[in-house]
């Protein structure tokens, strides 16, 4: 286990600035930012950013994601666009996240991230596979029902659509296509209703109702998230292989631990940005960290409620907890 940093060695940390890789605007310097966030997506990386914020010396982008992998976005110029403020000696650190950068290989984006911002440190959020699957689900129906207009609000949509028409309910819905239970393979009636939805003009993106023809492996829908999230362990561990040090310039947060764990949880991110832990609104954090906040009606009612067939990821994260305790040092 990491040890806590105390007397004399803590004080020498705390009198070290925040990260600050330099960059030139025309005018002056700028620093780079100090943490990096990118993903999971739907495992909170809004409230780890928001958490982090209610620091004094921590800043955030205007725009909520920023699109920070080098290979798409110049440092110089994504430091120039982005940086809210944060100059050399000014004692300040601001974050950028983008949870989309989850899909990229681990190792390649972390090397990438190195070079140019050598630095700066990762923050990753992780959470429940089911859990993160059904609050993507939930995300794309809402889009897609939104982006109809007024065809259907989502109340409507679970309501009058699919209670009255189809017999089945948003969970049944998910746990019918994304078929957990059954190894992803989808039974005849989860395939008949995804049918008659897909009929009646309705999709869910990027492809919740289509045939499993575009998995030539037969894995069903469930696989891209499912069967990517079955090994976190070996995710966070493409970072450390790439030279991030746990609990220096690497930190790891559970979205389902932020009521127990939030407080260690953001003493551990505040050491990797080199921030003074006595200057954080420990009070005021203790009560968000257990006070969760939603977009919409939709998102407050399912995402509260969690997802069907939880059961179905305990074997799943058990299989990694034992790995990611050794990489974290928590065992």
């Amino acid at each position: 286990r990491m040890p806590i940093l105390g007397g004399r060695f803590a004080a020498l940390m705390h009198m070290r600035p925040p990260p600050c890789d330099l960059f030139w605007n025309g005018s002056h310097s700028l620093c780079g930012p100090a943490l990096l966030v990118p993903g999971l997506g739907k495992c909170g990386t809004n409230a780890l950013a928001n958490y982090l914020a209610l620091h004094p010396r921590v800043r955030l982008t205007n725009q909520s994601e920023v699109l920070f992998d080098p290979r798409d976005a110049n440092a110089t110029e994504l430091v120039v666009r982005h940086n809210p403020g944060v100059t050399p000696g000014s004692g300040l650190a601001w974050i950028v996240k983008h949870p989309g950068l989850e899909n990229r290989h681990a190792s390649v984006l972390a090397r990438r991230l190195r070079r140019a911002y050598p630095s700066a440190s990762v923050a990753l959020a992780l959470c429940d596979p089911v859990q993160r699957a059904f609050r993507f689900f939930i995300y794309f129906l809402e889009y897609e029902l939104r982006r109809h207009g007024a065809r259907s609000t989502f109340t409507r949509f679970a309501q009058v659509t699919l209670k009255r028409r189809y017999n089945t309910t948003v969970e049944g819905l998910f746990s019918s296509v994304v078929a957990l239970r059954t190894d992803c393979v989808r039974s005849a009636a989860a395939r008949s209703l995804a049918a008659a939805l897909r009929a009646d003009g309705y999709s869910i993106p990027p492809n919740w109702l289509l045939e499993d023809a575009w998995d030539p492996a037969g894995h069903g829908v469930c696989d891209p998230i499912v069967a990517k999230d079955s090994r976190l362990d070996r995710w966070v561990e493409d970072w450390v292989d790439a030279g991030y040090v746990v609990n220096q310039s690497l930190g790891v947060v559970f979205m389902e631990s932020w009521a127990r764990d939030g407080e260690p949880m953001v003493r551990r991110l505040l050491r990797v940005m080199r921030l003074p832990e006595e200057e954080y609104p420990w009070g005021v954090a203790a009560a968000r960290f257990s006070q969760r906040v939603y977009d919409s009606e939709a998102r407050r009612r399912y995402f509260k409620k969690g997802a069907p067939d939880l059961d179905v990821s305990v074997p799943l994260m058990r299989r990694q907890c034992g790995a990611l305790q050794d990489l974290l040092g928590e065992r």
